[in-house]
C-alpha cells in the first residue's frame, strides 16, 4: 500500500518470523489479521499527525486559541483511539481462546507495537503514541513473569519511569508485578 508506513517488530520477533533461532523459547506462530490491521492503524495515524502541522500562521494562531487545540489532531486522536480500542478488544478477546505459549507470542507481537514503535522527532507524534501506551495493559495478563520482567527492563531504558506519564506507570507497574 503506497503511503503506509510500516513498523517492523523488534529484531528479535523478526528474526522468529524468518525461522531464526532465538535465545528465547517463544514459539513461531502465524500473525492475525488483527495485529495486521493494528499495525496498519499505528501508520495510518502517524501519517495523519503528520499532515495535521499547522500551513499558515493564520493557521497556528486560530489552533492556539482554541481550546482543543488544532481540530485536525483531535479529530485523528479521536479516531485512533476508537480503531485502538477495538483492535485491543478483539485481541484481548481472541487470546482468551488460546493455549498459553501462543497466546504470550500473539500478546507479545501487539505490545511491540504499541509499547516499542519507532521514536518520532515530531512532538505531536511522539506525545500521541506515549498516550496510547495505556491500551497494552488488557495484553499484559497474557504474558509470563518472566516476558514480563524483561519487557519491563525494555521499557524503563525506552523511558525513565521518572519520566513517564501516568498511562505510562501504570503499564509499567502491570509490568513489574508479577
Amino acid at each position: 500500500m503506497a503511503g503506509t508506513l510500516f513498523f517492523p517488530l523488534s529484531p528479535d520477533i523478526m528474526w522468529k518470523k524468518e525461522g531464526g533461532i532465538t535465545m528465547d523459547e517463544t514459539p513461531t506462530v502465524p500473525t492475525l489479521p488483527v495485529l495486521e490491521e493494528l499495525r496498519a492503524c499505528y501508520g495510518t495515524f502517524v501519517e495523519k499527525l503528520e499532515k495535521s502541522r499547522a500551513s499558515s500562521l493564520g493557521e497556528v494562531m486560530g489552533n492556539y486559541f482554541r481550546a482543543q487545540g488544532n481540530p485536525r489532531v483531535t479529530y485523528a486522536v479521536e479516531e485512533f483511539n476508537e480503531t485502538l480500542n477495538g483492535h485491543v478488544a478483539a485481541l484481548a478477546n481472541d487470546l482468551g481462546s488460546r493455549p498459553a505459549e501462543e497466546a504470550e507470542a500473539l500478546a507479545l507481537e501487539a505490545l511491540e507495537q504499541i509499547l516499542f514503535y519507532p521514536p518520532s522527532r515530531n512532538n505531536t507524534v511522539a506525545f500521541s503514541l506515549a498516550a496510547f501506551e495505556g491500551h497494552a495493559l488488557p495484553l499484559i495478563p497474557f504474558l509470563s513473569p518472566e516476558r514480563r520482567k524483561e519487557l519491563a527492563r525494555r521499557y524503563t531504558r525506552r523511558t525513565s519511569p521518572r519520566m513517564m506519564l501516568p498511562n505510562q506507570k501504570k503499564v509499567w507497574n502491570a509490568l513489574t508485578i508479577c
